[in-house]
């Protein structure tokens, strides 16, 4: 655990400590953070790893504190490496809050989920086993997630209104386009205003654009990420406690290269639909990114093909299903 910042030395002051999980897929890392207090709070929790466990009873011990000290879990989004340790705190007495959307978002119908994957998995050129491989991998997480994060045992909040955890007033801001439901978390800490942003800003790199999956409303990720930077833009911001990636100060000229990264990867995808179209949107990533390893790969180029034909420079066509990509024929 490192002590990220300690805010001046009287009393009063709080103690914000980050812990630091191991975690399999890149960046191979992610981040808590413990509010320490009277009422300590953790902002997300972890894999569901033991060895995750491990990680959080050792930070906490290092700041003289026990799981069931632990007043609250406030989640920013339902992704696994941030709420795998839910239920160890929960059952430790934690109450736990997270964004309504995504307490709803857990008790979704799996065939329904299974229809959109399969609808939009044909799309972006999976065929036959592939597609019902994607099916049990979405329906597995959902089933997943909803045992970590269970719907009835959490407080909602909703974005764009204030809530208080453990004597703290937080702000929870929208900003999808990694997750659909994320929650950029504002709070001012012994004068200085914070953000923990989650996975949707980072300083070192670009989180990827997953936002729901291989489902409905994958081709508007890219577009979401911008409309994150549109609701964070022009906020005084002094310090920035990211779910990867070290802590930060330089708030505006993360949402700057933020956008940058979009504007890349739109760019990088329309020069591969200009140089194999038409394809579908898996041909497109193998040319973009040579071999798919990891969905995420994928995700980002769906994203980019719904802004770029929103934006009237490409367009598709639809064979059995399957969409193919090609650059918008110039007007005669």
């Amino acid at each position: 655990m490192d002590n990220t910042t300690e805010q001046g030395t009287t009393a009063a002051t709080t103690q914000v400590s980050r812990l630091d999980f191991d975690i399999e897929w890149p960046p191979k890392h992610a981040a808590a953070y413990l509010v320490d207090g009277a009422a300590p709070l953790l902002v997300d929790c972890g894999d569901p790893q033991e060895r995750a466990e491990t990680t959080i009873q050792d930070g906490l011990a290092e700041t003289g504190n026990a799981l069931e000290d632990v007043a609250a879990v406030v989640v920013t989004h339902p992704h696994s490496d941030h709420i795998g340790q839910v239920p160890l705190l929960r059952d430790a007495g934690a109450t736990v809050y997270a964004p309504q959307p995504v307490l709803e978002q857990l008790e979704r119908d799996e065939e329904d989920l299974a229809e959109g994957v399969r609808d939009v998995g044909r799309s972006a050129g999976y065929r036959g086993e592939a597609i019902e491989r994607e099916v049990e991998r979405a329906q597995s997480s959902l089933r997943r997630n909803r045992r970590l994060l269970a719907p009835d045992d959490a407080v909602a909040f909703e974005f764009g209104e204030p809530f208080s955890v453990a004597g703290l007033e937080f702000e929870a801001v929208h900003t999808p386009g990694h997750q659909i439901h994320h929650a950029g978390l504002l709070t001012e800490l012994d004068g200085e205003r914070v953000l923990f942003s989650g996975d949707a800003l980072i300083e070192s790199f670009r989180p990827g654009a997953i936002h729901v999956g291989i489902d409905y409303g994958a081709y508007d990720a890219v577009d979401a990420f911008h409309r994150s930077m549109d609701r964070l833009e022009g906020r005084r911001v002094d310090r920035v406690y990211p779910g990867h990636g070290p802590v930060f100060t330089g708030y505006d000229g993360a949402i700057e290269s933020t956008r940058s990264a979009l504007e890349a990867l739109t760019g990088e995808t329309f020069e591969a639909v200009t140089g194999i179209g038409p394809a579908t949107p898996m041909e497109i990533t193998r040319y973009r990114s040579g071999e798919v390893r990891y969905p995420a790969q994928l995700l980002d180029t769906l994203g980019a093909l719904g802004t770029l034909e929103g934006r009237g420079r490409i367009q598709s066509t639809e064979r059995d299903g399957v969409r193919y990509y090609s650059v918008m024929k110039a007007s005669p």
